[in-house]
């Protein structure tokens, strides 16, 4: 035969479900990695936002061709004879380069196009320090690559970087270019594209450090840049380009595709040292100016950048929904320069994280109440984001946030969830097994307390026995379905009175009622107080118990059913009260000398009266009619017991 079906320990159960929740989100992020990936890219610009800005590097300088520059020359674009006259005054300052962030493509149009390009070409040469940008058109193609290079592609080769151990079909490659005027390419340091790569939501966070061109490697105007200026040498391996110069070294991560991200040091405007072409072209008419630009400039990089208002070169950046494009390529060269990266970390790295935050949470569910479990669940789960943000801080390193927050999130909700459902259940189930003892306002009482009723305690209360004179032979009369219904019918309404006047139903013994008063006692009275107080409410309730027989006698006499009489017993003393019995079979009641006198009470209680204990009758004898008290001999004591007999209202008036 089988064995009985196993069930799950509640902690096991919560668990489960716990597990599945997860399981379900890993589904949904799986499944929907879209939806996932945009507020992770929102929740990374808070997270960049909120860390410490890298400085700007001193030898960093924009140069902008701002809205002053385009009155004071003209219009856009600008006569080429203009940036000869600026690249010369950058030339006399001794800048160590300068890196154009505009496109000299195609040769200019006009009456005067071949002076101006003339003059831009005689300007390069005199400077030898000018890198240009290549326009490019990015594809994640690899049938795109050309090993064997076109005549226009000659003045890029200079630029471009053996592969090393980069395999270039898997980068992004460089479809279309759009390189400067030969004449001025031939003369320039270095090329380097300005491709720049949004990320879902349009935001620009990452540039290539380098894309594939012809089976080669094109690198950013950030790099090159920053190589001449150095003058560095790199090796390009999976993961990193390598930097070296005369007295360094440096190792720059990129992801697979070459990218990186760029760590923005400030919002465009700030941080910076900005110039604009008016205030570089006025000073060639001012030594003073001229002078202080000399001493400014002097071993610089100087980048020069569109930023007048209506151009396209406008995009959102994660400090800012709006900043010209050539902030990008500065910051680029900053981070280079500071060393100050910021890298994606392994996915494995994440799962980790995540991993060791869930299995805090599955510690603190086993070892915690459901209770201490909900702050501190919520606690780790704050705790997460904040880990996130510790390591980015601290090394750089860009750990998954959402999914992982997410993750310690809805795990800690499916255990709280279930462990919630759990402690529901089991406070109704509590308050259904209350409320077979006590009044539905004491269960509700005792449960917002949190009272352990069930823990045994000594208390000084009031105990009520009753009982049906001669029910056993009327039982022998009637059949069994007629004692069903009377016992049932009689028992409600006793119960009634017992629970109106806040008593608790201890158990019923065949017709017999054993009831108590004052317990669980109030924490604002003391031991004899609620002694006192629980005579009265016990006392009251047995002079309401005999009136609703009396009312339940005269129903049944008008059917022609039978009628009782009962004999109830009250004592007032010391119990133990709590939960008592074996291993397999437990029952919450009263022990001791005092419920046994309750007992002995009732039995030697008139028919239809109610029997009190002398220090019962002391507590209530203000508030009841009492009889003069008597000494009796009762079963189980050595001695007389003096008892008193209530008045009940309907033998006052017999006496009358």
């Amino acid at each position: 035969m089988p064995g009985p079906a196993r069930t799950l320990s509640p902690k096991a159960r919560g668990l489960a479900v716990g597990a599945t929740v997860l399981a379900l989100f890993c589904g949904l992020l799986l499944g929907f990695p879209g939806a996932f990936q945009r507020l992770e890219l929102s929740l990374s610009d808070l997270r960049f936002r909120l860390a410490a800005r890298p400085l700007a590097h001193p030898d960093l300088v924009f140069l902008d061709i701002d809205d002053a520059s385009v009155r004071l020359l003209g219009k856009w674009p600008l006569p080429r004879s203009a940036h000869a006259q600026v690249l010369d005054i950058l030339t006399d300052c001794g800048v160590s380069l300068v890196a154009f962030d505009v496109v000299f493509h195609g040769p200019s149009s006009g009456d005067k196009a071949e002076s101006e390009d003339a003059a831009l070409e005689a300007a390069i040469t005199r400077s030898g320090r000018v890198v240009l940008p290549v326009g490019v058109g990015l594809v994640s193609e690899p049938e795109v690559v050309r090993l064997t290079p076109e005549e226009g592609d000659l003045p890029l080769l200079p630029s471009l970087l053996p592969p090393g151990q980069i395999f270039v079909p898997d980068l992004r490659q460089a479809e279309k270019t759009f390189l400067p005027l030969a004449r001025l390419a031939r003369h320039a340091l270095g090329l380097g594209h300005v491709a720049a790569t949004p990320d879902a939501d349009g935001v620009f966070r990452r540039m290539p450090l380098y894309v594939g061109y012809q089976g080669q490697l094109l690198p950013s105007l950030a790099l090159t840049s920053v190589m001449r200026h150095l003058n560095a040498k790199a090796l390009v391996r999976p993961g990193a380009v390598d930097l070296s110069w005369p007295g360094g070294r440096l190792s720059v991560p990129t992801d697979v595709e070459g990218l990186m991200p760029v760590n923005l040091a400030a919002p465009w405007g700030k941080g910076f040292w900005h110039l604009s072409y008016a205030e570089v072209l006025e000073s060639a008419a001012d030594p003073a100016k001229l002078a202080f630009l000399r001493q400014g400039l002097k071993g610089k990089i100087v980048l020069i950048g569109l930023v007048a208002s209506g151009t396209t070169d406008i995009k959102a950046t994660p400090l800012s929904p709006a900043e010209p494009l050539v902030t990008l390529h500065a910051n680029l060269m900053n981070t280079l320069l500071t060393s100050s990266f910021l890298r994606q970390a392994p996915a494995w790295n994440s799962v980790a994280l995540a991993a060791l935050f869930l299995a805090s949470i599955t510690l603190l569910f086993l070892r915690l109440p459901i209770r201490a479990f909900l702050p501190a669940s919520l606690g780790l789960c704050a705790l997460c984001p904040v880990a996130v943000l510790g390591v980015y801080v601290s090394s750089g390193l860009a750990l998954n946030l959402t999914a992982s927050t997410l993750a310690c999130t809805l795990f800690s909700l499916g255990l709280l969830a279930d462990g919630l459902a759990r402690s529901a259940g089991e406070s109704a189930r509590q308050r259904k097994m209350l409320e077979a003892y006590f009044s539905p306002a004491i269960a509700r009482q005792i449960l917002e307390s949190g009272t352990d009723i069930m823990e045994g305690r000594g208390v000084d209360l009031s105990v009520l026995f009753s009982d049906i004179a001669g029910f056993t032979a009327l039982s022998d009369r009637m059949e069994p379905a007629e004692v069903q219904r009377f016992l049932g019918e009689y028992l409600e309404q006793m119960t009634a009175c017992i629970f109106r006047h806040n008593g608790a139903v201890d158990k019923f013994m065949g017709d017999g009622i054993m009831a108590f008063f004052g317990y669980p006692e109030s924490p604002s009275l003391d031991s004899v107080e609620n002694a006192r107080r629980s005579a009265l409410s016990a006392v009251a309730c047995a002079v309401d118990m005999q009136a609703a027989l009396r009312r339940l006698n005269t129903r049944w006499r008008s059917q022609g059913r039978h009628e009782i009489t009962i004999r109830i017993g009250v004592n007032t003393g010391h119990c133990i009260v709590g939960d008592m019995g074996s291993t397999s079979r437990r029952e919450f009641t009263l022990l001791g000398r005092n419920v046994n006198l309750a007992q002995r009470l009732e039995s030697n209680a008139p028919k239809g009266g109610i029997l009190l204990s002398a220090r019962t009758a002391a507590l209530v004898r203000d508030q009841f009619g009492l009889d003069e008290p008597q000494h009796i001999k009762v079963k189980g004591f050595d001695q007389e017991v003096e008892v008193v007999t209530v008045r009940l209202p309907e033998d006052g008036e017999k006496q009358q």
